[in-house]
């Protein structure tokens, strides 16, 4: 299958957000290799080929009318690679969302972490998680949009925490990349395994939408949990048949049959606001039965 290019992070953010509503959050960072060694010069040349100073983004903006906070992955610094000061980037841009109490959007496209900075890198992915769990404790919610490629221990970490997670079409998606795994047991992967639509299929990721998709999406599922619930004060009364059913029971039989008779989806259709999930994020699918955010 040919895959569209994945779009650059400030692509993705122009797509998705509403017009001049992005506000960075992005500091200048600290040197995290001494100045003239090869590590160094390597991140004056990726920020010279991906036109920022490292392989996130973070900040703040709107989609469709919905405030949220957003941590998009740039591939083309290193890959989008970790290393600490991008975990100090999106660490500070997780505290801060959890503080002013927004929706937190992320959307990773990375490799894994920072083979120059060896060990230490990798344990970035500890700090970056226990962040993402105090975040989500709040409540507030956690949305990711994996892109094409997300791998290594970002999948294994963040990428992988959402409470709702969705994906790009066609993207690598998996812990090992299909190179490593060729490498270590010299047979490739069998074809399609490490893809978002596989992974939907499994019941692992919600939902398979286009970049220009994702506003729609995103703004459908804010709409929903920050409606207020009913209240004790409130509370919502079924309402009652006017008459008692007619008929035999074998009427009820052919009507229960009957091939107009409305299924689930179209009752959903009528009934709710609501956004189709998929799975349970343990693997877990089954056509005849229906997840959904309402």
């Amino acid at each position: 299958m040919t895959r569209p290019a994945s779009l650059s992070a400030r692509q993705l953010i122009d797509e998705v957000t509403d017009p001049l509503s992005w506000r960075s959050w992005d500091e200048p960072l600290d040197e995290p290799a001494a100045s003239g060694c090869e590590y160094r010069a390597e991140l004056v040349l990726a920020a010279a080929r991906a036109g920022i100073d490292e392989s996130v983004m973070t900040g703040s903006a709107v989609i469709n009318g919905h405030r949220v906070a957003m941590v998009v992955s740039e591939f083309a610094f290193l890959g989008g690679s970790i290393g600490s000061a991008v975990s100090d980037r999106i660490t500070s841009a997780i505290h801060r969302a959890t503080t002013e109490r927004l929706p937190l959007l992320v959307a990773p496209c990375s490799g894994g972490t920072r083979m120059q900075e060896g060990t230490a890198a990798f344990l970035q992915m500890i700090r970056i998680t226990a962040a993402v769990e105090r975040f989500k404790s709040t409540q507030l919610p956690y949305l990711v949009y994996l892109r094409h490629p997300t791998t290594g221990g970002v999948f294994a970490s963040w990428a992988s925490l959402g409470h709702i997670v969705l994906a790009e079409p066609g993207a690598l998606v998996g812990f090992l990349g299909p190179r490593v795994y060729q490498a270590l047991t010299g047979t490739p992967f069998p074809q399609g395994v490490q893809t978002s639509e596989h992974l939907y299929s499994c019941g692992l990721i919600d939902g398979v939408y286009r970049a220009d998709q994702l506003a729609n999406v995103v703004s459908r599922i804010l709409d929903i949990v920050s409606h207020p619930s009913p209240t004790m004060d409130s509370p919502m009364v079924p309402s009652v048949p006017s008459d008692n059913h007619a008929g035999s029971a074998w009427a009820s039989v052919l009507s229960t049959r009957h091939p107009n008779r409305p299924g689930v989806r179209e009752l959903l259709d009528t009934a709710a606001q609501l956004v189709l999930l998929h799975g349970t994020g343990a693997g877990e699918a089954d056509p005849s039965v229906v997840v959904a955010l309402a």
